[in-house]
């Protein structure tokens, strides 16, 4: 056998050998030296030629701590951070205040109106897996996010409209072409957000090359990043678009986020020659179905296949590299169902919370009264200040004193402190239950607003906010990192299918709600009248048994393991950086 002097003069003598020649020679070398099997050669090659240039060429045989390169992160990353800030002004911009829209122009129950709300953001995050497939099967990340910008402005503009041609009428229902056009204009900007949500993150991690430390160390920090944008969107749509909506006009209020979205459009066009692009493949979401519906249909042979899935090989049908891409997304699959319930929580931060804070006393200075939804500029600051702190100071900090916070462990914190932030907000609802059937209300407000500042709901934003900080940001990094890369945006879009079940989740508690709680419902249009305090607990306890559930599967959770790049070749394929690594 080889050893690795032979194996460094080898090398040099090879640089004058034929193409195919050598590549067959280098197989059997590195082979030689790593001790590998045939099958983990062919995965260790096969991911080395997907990331790296031509093993010849400059670039490959240049170390790529000598090649000078501009930062990934502000150069290129720029746009689609900003694309991604005007796009979530635009969303927050409407989503923030919708439960309130829906009582006044809809004529909706307070109930209705927060099942309604958790519909159709729910919706939002099911047409992602509509969005990743097209992008990985036919147009590309790059078109995908052009495209569905385009349905999503189209849906802005027809929700402009609505508030201007069916102003609503004391007394009397929505006609049925304002419930058209109403409906209408939201599920076409549902469907609108899918050809985006799945592609940005995954379209922005993709500009970075792992073959230079610059662009690893950059990329830790890019979803954090990323996530700061998210928020910076909401916190200025949280506090001026929801402002204007119920004291200036509900039409400008939400043209405001259609200016928004077209802004975000130019933003993303406008480095599209700086990018770089992955053409389209065979979707992931079309292969995953088709092996896993091969694998449950193929009976089972009396011996060899030990593992259910490796029944799509037999017959020639998937090869072992598609099956295993395959295993790697159904591995998260517990991961996934035990970060469903967070969502459902998160939710009650864009509907219940603002019915609360309606009843609450509003006012700030004088006749001012603070709109109860700008509210959730609390958990936008907390977001805003705190992914620094843990990102820069609070997980290095605990990294160096042995106890490393990872994916599946920061998860877990934040599912305990969404639990807390639902106990805080019961502790509230029942102090401000109590001011209200003593009498203590505010003059002149329909329903009764309690004499108790809404700014008692600040500690429970802020509880939300940091739960994101640790829950949201680890399932980004989880589902990224852990999916083999023609896989990812099938990933992401799984990430955001947990986010739509606990939405629907959401809209299912407080449908079965209003079943068997008829005689005295929790949650009522004038919520004096109601035990919304009971619902928070009720929140509360399924968070606190889901992390029980969350604990088990982070325990018995085992990290992908990804091949490390042959040793004695000039350029390889780096390793997943640490944090990415430790799950």
């Amino acid at each position: 056998p080889l050893d690795c002097t032979d194996g460094c003069v080898l090398l040099t003598l090879l640089s004058w050998v034929p193409p195919a020649r050598f590549r067959r020679l280098r197989r059997r070398f590195a082979m030689a030296t790593n001790g590998d099997s045939p099958e983990t050669y062919n995965y260790r090659d096969s991911a080395l030629r997907q990331h790296q240039e031509p093993l010849l060429s400059a670039a490959a045989t240049e170390p790529p701590q000598a090649v000078e390169r501009r930062s990934t992160l502000f150069s290129i990353c720029p746009y689609i951070l900003g694309n991604e800030f005007c796009e979530r002004l635009a969303y927050y911009g409407l989503a923030t205040n919708l439960v309130v829209y829906f009582q006044s122009y809809a004529g909706m129950s307070a109930s209705g109106a927060v099942a309604q709300v958790g519909l159709w953001s729910g919706s939002c995050y099911v047409t992602p897996l509509i969005g990743a497939w097209l992008a990985d099967s036919y147009f590309g990340r790059y078109k995908t996010i052009l495209g569905f910008t385009l349905i999503y402005f189209v849906g802005m503009i027809a929700l402009s409209l609505h508030p201007i041609l069916f102003a609503p009428t004391l007394g009397e229902l929505p006609s049925p072409g304002a419930n058209w056009l109403l409906y209408g204009a939201l599920y076409t900007i549902a469907l609108g957000t899918g050809g985006i949500k799945p592609n940005v993150s995954a379209f922005g991690a993709d500009q970075f090359d792992m073959r230079f430390p610059q662009d690893r160390a950059e990329k830790n920090s890019f979803f954090n990043w990323f996530y700061f944008a998210i928020n910076l969107g909401s916190l200025l749509a949280s506090l001026v678009v929801v402002y204007i909506q119920e004291n200036v006009s509900w039409s400008i209020g939400f043209l405001i986020p259609t200016v928004a979205l077209g802004l975000a459009t130019v933003s993303f066009w406008a480095g599209n020659g700086l990018y770089k692009h992955t053409p389209p493949k065979v979707s992931p979401l079309a292969r995953l179905s088709k092996v896993l519906w091969t694998a449950f249909t193929t009976p089972p042979p009396e011996s060899g296949v030990t593992d259910w899935l490796d029944r799509a090989t037999l017959n020639g049908k998937f090869t072992a590299r598609q099956v295993n891409e395959v295993r790697a997304v159904v591995r998260v699959m517990p991961v996934f169902f035990t970060s469903v319930l967070y969502w459902t929580v998160y939710q009650q931060m864009s509907s219940v919370f603002v019915e609360q804070g309606m009843q609450m006393d509003r006012k700030i200075y004088g006749d001012f009264e603070i709109p109860a939804a700008s509210l959730s500029t609390f958990d936008t600051v907390a977001i805003i200040v705190l992914v620094p702190v843990f990102d820069r100071g609070i997980y290095p900090f605990l990294t160096r004193h042995g106890f490393k916070l990872s994916m599946l462990r920061r998860m877990g914190a934040g599912l305990l402190v969404a639990a807390l932030a639902m106990v805080t907000a019961a502790v509230v609802e029942t102090y401000r239950l109590e001011i209200a059937r003593a009498g203590l209300l505010v003059p002149g407000t329909n329903p009764p607003a309690a004499q108790m500042s809404v700014w008692w709901q600040t500690p429970q934003y802020v509880l939300i906010g940091m739960s994101e900080v640790l829950a949201s940001i680890a399932q980004l990094e989880f589902f990224y990192s852990e999916a083999p890369a023609v896989m990812r945006s099938c990933a992401m879009a799984l990430q955001l299918l947990s986010s739509a079940t606990g939405m629907y989740l959401s809209s299912g508690i407080v449908w079965l709600l209003d079943r068997f709680t008829q005689e005295d419902p929790w949650i009522r249009d004038n919520l004096n009248e109601g035990h919304l305090d009971y619902y928070f607990y009720l929140l509360a306890v399924l968070t606190l048994w889901n992390l029980v559930f969350h604990v088990i599967v982070s325990v018995t959770y085992v990290p992908q393991q990804r091949p490390q790049p042959v040793a004695a070749m000039p350029s390889s394929l780096p390793s997943i950086p640490p944090r990415h690594r430790s799950v």
